[in-house]
């Protein structure tokens, strides 16, 4: 979790917005008489939300437990999805309070954004996704590949770091939102789908497509990452298969 520098009641607050310091945006959360948490547009098993809006995950979890240390209410918060690419600037902007979706540590993101890291809560890793049919037995296979993979993350970052250190080639297919990122890779518009192993992996990825024997990871040493939840800044997630 990604907060502002200075902390207050056991999780960093935001604070150096608008003029504001921290002890008023704690003050300001409570006035208010709830949380406002940043979380995924869903992530099975982390934060998603049902036909009937209702949200359940770990990210949802643990933004209600800082409504309950607030407020003796866990059910004092709303929650905002957020992309990758709209998490940090929806913290910096004042638009939620907390993230408490997945974001990985990052030492340029912890020296750079202006926010604390409450503290890591998930490990995950990289790995490479492929259709069974294609008989690959190894992800250095892939060279020339096309792969389907978030832009604004580490794990695309990750993803170019592998290929150069393997003297290979991909094109890139890049989509913003993981369900649609998902239906791409279903379709056949990519070879290989590059994301976290339990995050957005199989356990995610695989139920929801009902595919779970049509699709395989390749092995890797992918990098692993580190996943933080924030108040008032950006929560991190990292993962390799």
């Amino acid at each position: 979790m990604f907060l502002k520098p200075r902390r207050r009641g056991g999780f960093v607050v935001r604070g150096g917005v608008a003029g504001l310091r921290p002890v008023q945006t704690f003050d300001a959360v409570k006035a208010k008489g709830f949380v406002q948490c940043a979380v995924n547009t869903g992530l099975a098993g982390f934060s998603f939300a049902d036909s009937q809006g209702k949200w359940t995950g770990l990210d949802v979890d643990l933004c209600k437990a800082i409504a309950a240390a607030m407020f003796g209410d866990a059910e004092k918060v709303k929650f905002t999805p957020t992309t990758a690419q709209q998490r940090f600037v929806a913290l910096q902007s004042g638009e939620v309070d907390v993230i408490t979706r997945n974001a990985t540590q990052t030492l340029l993101r912890d020296t750079s954004l202006g926010f604390n890291i409450a503290g890591v809560n998930f490990y995950d890793g990289q790995g490479f996704m492929v259709p069974a049919k294609s008989n690959l037995k190894s992800a250095k296979e892939l060279n020339g590949a096309t792969i389907c993979v978030q832009p604004g993350t580490t794990t695309e970052l990750n993803l170019a770091d592998y290929f150069r250190k393997n003297k290979m080639t991909f094109k890139p297919v890049l989509i913003e939102k993981l369900d649609e990122l998902l239906q791409a890779y279903a379709a056949g518009r990519c070879d290989c789908l590059h994301h976290r192993r339990l995050g957005t992996g199989r356990s995610a990825c695989r139920p929801a497509r009902g595919q779970g024997r049509a699709h395989r990871s390749c092995p890797s040493a992918s990098p692993r990452s580190r996943s933080a939840r924030s108040c008032a800044t950006a929560t991190t997630s990292g993962s390799t298969w």
